[in-house]
């Protein structure tokens, strides 16, 4: 049965904060209003509002123009929070679970207005990320200078996109304006130690470059799980000429780690177990065997020409390279299950193992033509692009199992480590594996696009964007060790089509549909490929931007169906494609200035997502697996001005999320949580000193449960932080 969602109390707390804080602004005095300044994506705009974005059109666009729901989350509202993943930076944006598998440190998890994505959805500068399985990019948030989310399907820019939108992280790069420069230093909970470095240095009128690097080791609340992290990013701008400008970026960051994320089994901390419950600083894996590390180095541009007042050409290219090597340890089945035991206190552990490299290469190339028809004002945006990714993987067929000091069972309620790992096949019974037996794998992966996109200013107020692609993708996969291969290819069309009319009040109603497609590299039990999947989605919104004071609200209606979801292992018979999920849903955001000390972020998002198809009928009329249908948050700030508390600033929040289900047949319920986050700054001339706290009442949560296994959530985090600014 679905549930009613009542949107009073937190719709009331915000009106209430926003009506309170209004009247305490004017009594200050005047309150600051964003003028008609251009502003850039690419540049920070030193508040957490944004006019503009790029992700919807490629181009910077005002967000109240563009008929989707975009947020933006600025490089102000990250150094207030100070996240330590992209997800984390994410957790006051509407529609988003983020960290629903707590804190990882393999790639970053969400789910967006209720599907799931990780590898897809994830861009930087406007082009893909190509990730795929482990081989999955991680980008810090220090290296970032924004990044903007686009709801709902976007494929007809991008390709193969998942339903819930795209995520594009905005590079901090080499600004010509001016010097500037900052050195941080940080400690904090789990011997956090980090230092931050961020350097702009302008050589002349035409030349600039820009150093971002990080040093960091810390621990997590798993025992003897640690991290470190090494991170360097050089950029450089060259205005070649009043006409053409040139940004170069690279990055190599190295990961030296254990792996965080703790695979553990649902009973014992979701449902009961005689034995109580598996602790939450339990490690499953032994920390002296497992390992994760990583190098990711990429180089690319950005080179803009402006050939007269209509026609300029924009080419985005990077150049992409990762080393992953990878083993942990994971919650198999309990061991009385498999006749191991005949008591339910120990499991058996799997064994993931992935060591290989990949190559990634994606361009972008757009030709941009604004022209006048009659009175409509337009601006054609024709573009070529073209991604790639090339894999060669190691890693081991079946399911494996290990032994700690030549013993199968792990007790998690009472755990010990011995000192030495042996890796075991087992299909029935227990054959012993080594280096021998890994399986090499070659993936190979393209996508060539054309697309075309025309948004026509009927009138000064009347914006109508249209858009249409051809994508041709190939998909291959060659296991050299056992010669089993798989070829898929795919040609598909996607569109999209929005309007936005803007009234003299201030509000912007819009409307749009789009559609989306990810190719599903599997094969049915015929060996025939399957069927990509698809979705096409519905939203009308309003959107709202004050005269009186710097602030942007929306609030926006959806409904997107996804088809031919796929479950199981490709070229097996229990492979099979689910058939057909439907959301709907209506989120709500404000993000205000509201004068020069108030500052107010607010979200609240529902979505009522249904299993509409299933080969498995008992599941039709379902809630998916993992997905939350409430979510809200709310974060203010306070700056003190004048007097002797000038330069402090404090900010409190807190973040709900909402009850999940652990399987598709609603069996099993996660409980909702909420948690609270807490800043206090001050600022004395060039210095800044920061304390923030995550989780502040470090409460113990299950952050999501599926597939059998659970997750906790992140424990409290206290970092404490000196910034010299110049």
């Amino acid at each position: 049965m679905k549930q009613r969602f009542t949107l009073t109390p937190l719709s009331f707390a915000i009106a209430l904060a926003l009506s309170t804080n209004i009247a305490h602004a004017e009594e200050m005095g005047t309150l600051v209003v964003e003028g008609d300044t251009e502003q850039s994506s690419t540049s920070n705009n030193f508040n957490y509002v944004s006019k503009v974005a790029q992700t919807a059109t490629k181009t910077d666009e005002q967000i109240t123009k563009i008929p989707r729901a975009v947020s933006v989350v600025t490089r102000e509202q990250m150094d207030d929070r100070a996240p330590i993943s992209i997800s984390d930076a994410l957790q006051y944006t509407p529609s988003i679970q983020t960290n629903f598998y707590g804190e990882d440190n393999k790639q970053d998890w969400f789910v967006i207005r209720g599907f799931k994505q990780a590898n897809n959805g994830l861009y930087q500068d406007g082009t893909r990320l190509y990730s795929s399985s482990f081989y999955s990019w991680q980008i810090d948030p220090f290296m970032l200078e924004r990044i903007e989310v686009l709801r709902g399907p976007a494929s007809t820019l991008n390709g193969q996109t998942p339903p819930g939108g795209v995520i594009n992280v905005i590079s901090k790069r080499a600004q010509l304006e001016e010097d500037f420069g900052s050195v941080t230093g940080t400690i904090g909970s789990n011997d956090r130690k980090e230092i931050n470095l961020d350097v702009n240095k302008v050589i002349n009128d035409k030349l600039a470059f820009r150093i971002v690097a990080i040093t960091r080791e810390n621990g997590t609340k798993v025992d003897e799980v640690e991290a470190n992290r090494t991170l360097l990013a050089p950029s450089l701008a060259w205005k070649i000429s009043d006409d053409t400008k040139l940004t170069v970026l690279a990055s190599y960051q190295k990961d030296d780690s254990d792996p965080y994320l703790q695979f553990l089994p649902m009973e014992g901390t979701l449902t009961s177990n005689a034995n109580g419950k598996i602790n939450y600083d339990t490690a499953l894996g032994n920390s002296d065997w497992e390992t994760f590390q990583r190098e990711q180095t990429s180089v690319g541009y950005e080179l803009e020409h402006i050939f007269n007042d209509n026609l300029s050409f924009q080419q985005s290219a990077r150049f992409s390279h990762m080393d992953i090597n990878l083993r942990q340890l994971y919650y198999a089945a309990y061991a009385a299950d498999y006749g191991f035991s005949s008591t339910r206190d120990t499991i058996l552990r799997g064994v993931t193992y992935e060591d290989g490299d990949s190559d990634a290469f994606n361009i972008d190339n757009r030709f941009i033509y604004k022209f006048d028809a009659g009175n409509t004002k337009h601006t054609l945006l024709t573009g070529i692009d073209y991604q790639s990714i090339d894999i060669n993987s190691k890693s081991y067929a079946g399911t494996i199992l290990t032994a700690d000091d030549g013993n199968f069972l792990f007790n998690p309620y009472s755990p010990s480590y011995g000192s030495s790992i042996s890796l075991y096949s087992y299909n029935g019974t227990l054959t012993s594996v080594t280096d021998a037996d890994l399986q090499t794998t070659k993936t190979k992966n393209r996508q060539l696009g054309f697309y075309l996109q025309d948004k026509a200013n009927i009138t000064d107020k009347f914006t109508v964007i249209a858009g249409v692609r051809y994508d041709d993708t190939s998909n291959e996969t060659n296991n050299t060790s056992t010669n089993k291969k798989t070829d898929i290819d795919l040609h598909q069309w996607t569109g999209n089509l929005g309007a936005s009319y803007q009234l003299d009040n201030g509000l912007v109603p819009y409307a749009n549909y789009a559609q989306s497609f990810t190719p599903i590299i599997a094969l049915d039990a015929d060996n025939n490929p399957a069927k990509p999947e698809k979705a096409d989605s519905y939203e009308v919104g309003v959107k709202f931007k004050p005269q009186s004071f710097d602030g942007q609200f929306g609030i926006a209606a959806y409904q997107v169906t996804k088809e031919n979801l796929s479950s199981g292992s490709s070229g097996t018979a229990n492979f099979r494609q689910l058939g057909e999920v439907r959301n709907r849903g209506i989120e709500f955001e404000a993000v205000a200035n509201l004068n020069r000390a108030v500052t107010l972020v607010g979200t609240l998002s529902y979505v009522d997502s249904e299993i509409t198809k299933d080969t498995n009928s008992s599941n039709v009329g379902k809630t998916p697996a993992q997905i939350a249908n409430k979510l809200a948050s709310v974060w203010g700030n306070y700056r003190f001005i004048d007097g002797i508390l000038d330069g402090l600033k404090v900010g409190a929040g807190v973040r709900y999320i909402g009850e999940t289900y652990a399987d598709n047949t609603e069996t099993n319920k996660v409980p909702s949580y909420a948690l609270v986050d807490a800043m206090a700054s001050y600022q004395v001339d060039n210095y800044k000193f920061q304390l923030v706290a995550k989780n502040l009442f470090d409460k113990e949560y299950i952050a999501t449960c599926g597939d059998g296994f659970c997750y906790y959530g992140d424990s409290r985090n206290i970092m404490a932080s000196v910034t010299y600014d110049w």
